[in-house]
């Protein structure tokens, strides 16, 4: 990707470091500019138009790309790189929601929300037509703009969202460690639960729940208040917390930011009725018995994370049943799909009819990125190699709870 593709301009105006259009010959008709903004508010407004009629995850909306900077991101001293192409008309195109994440020798670039993202795709303008000119003029566009970035790290990402292929799948990519899972809503709860489970799992599950519903207050709901709220993510720390412990894993909800950016991201939006992440809980009055946390965008809902009281109740299946309570409201609500997120677990391949593909990409940016780009994505390949050998996977995971 020649250089001169891209005249920088490099000037910082309130946030954004603005890039110049190139010559007209090097790109499509639509792309006329790509600017990069360091401040969230900067981009909102294109950001916020791209939602409107554009594809994108609802990890990638800016209001839970916004939670998460404010606590975590800040956290971690992340600074937010928003790539955004336009038409020469200024309407947005794209945007790539990127972040630089400081190290000790090298810098590098990935998707806003770390891990808590599942899936990482968009916003893009539907149809949009996007060739290796656009992509050489963006990335060159980000070089300029970024002169001490040394490579992009784009984990987790759909091949298509929406019914739009992925247009960054033009990119040098691998297959990610982990796929999704996802279950198509196109039927009511029952029947869509009827799809997922044989006859005799149905019949052992109700039996399950007749028994949980003996212990007093036993209760679905999705929390509507913020009084809800704090007491059922306290719950779910603490059984997060409990569970971590009893594996040996580290708790990567302990981390700081974690909790205050669940906390933002629950209540924003819940007077209306649509917080960025809706909570939906198994109750009793004698405690929370299992919490699944997602978010949606009418459309699909998507699983963010999710938790199970130990003790007695855990041997009756409160995950599974709350998660056929989860299902039926999506059904119910009209939504069209509903995954599971990423990574192998046995209640997900049980109800879950398709898997979600996704790649990963690992671009060099400057001359030390080509020596960076290779490590990282050898990195990713024995992580796949792992994790898809029962064997491996078993082992490594002996291994982390030894240490």
């Amino acid at each position: 990707m020649a250089s001169e593709a891209a005249t920088a301009l490099a000037r910082v105006e309130g946030g954004r470091l603005a890039t110049a259009s190139t010559a007209a010959h090097r790109v499509s008709a639509s792309l006329a500019r790509v600017e990069v903004f360091q401040k969230l508010a900067a981009a909102e407004p294109h950001w916020r138009a791209l939602e409107q009629h554009g594809v994108l995850t609802a990890y990638q909306r800016f209001d839970w790309v916004a939670a998460w900077q404010r606590n975590s991101g800040a956290e971690l001293a992340i600074t937010p790189l928003i790539v955004i192409g336009f038409d020469r008309a200024r309407a947005p195109l794209f945007l790539w929601p990127l972040a630089e994440c400081p190290r000790a020798r090298y810098r590098v670039g990935r998707f806003l929300g770390g891990k808590h993202a599942n899936f990482n795709f968009g916003p893009w303008r539907r149809g949009l037509e996007f060739g290796a000119d656009e992509l050489a003029f963006a990335l060159d566009s980000l070089r300029a703009a970024v002169p001490g970035l040394d490579a992009l790290e784009l984990l987790n990402q759909p091949e298509s969202w929406d019914g739009m292929p992925n247009p960054l799948l033009i990119l040098p990519h691998q297959p990610s460690p982990s796929d999704g899972f996802r279950l198509s809503l196109a039927a009511r709860g029952a029947e869509v639960l009827a799809r997922s489970y044989s006859s005799g799992t149905r019949a052992r599950l109700r039996t399950k729940e007749r028994k949980l519903k003996a212990i007093p207050g036993y209760r679905y709901l999705r929390a509507s208040t913020a009084a809800e709220v704090d007491r059922y993510l306290a719950a779910f720390l603490k059984q997060k917390a409990e569970r971590f412990a009893a594996q040996g894993i580290e708790n990567a909800f302990a981390r700081p930011g974690t909790a205050a950016f669940l906390r933002e991201a629950c209540l924003h939006g819940l007077a209306a009725g649509k917080p960025v992440l809706e909570l939906h809980v198994l109750d009793t009055d004698e405690g929370m018995l299992a919490l699944f946390g997602g978010v949606t965008d009418g459309r699909r809902f998507s699983g963010m994370i999710n938790s199970i009281a130990l003790g007695e109740p855990a041997r009756h299946s409160p995950g599974l049943i709350l998660l056929n309570h989860l299902v039926a409201d999506c059904a119910e609500r009209g939504m069209q799909m509903f995954d599971l997120g990423v990574g192998e677990a046995h209640y997900k391949a049980m109800l879950c009819e398709e898997t979600e593909p996704l790649f990963d990409s690992f671009i060099p940016v400057s001359p030390r990125g080509r020596l960076i780009a290779p490590v990282l994505a050898a990195r990713a390949r024995l992580k796949h190699t792992i994790k898809r050998s029962s064997l491996l996977w078993a082992l490594a995971q002996r291994v982390r709870r030894f240490f």
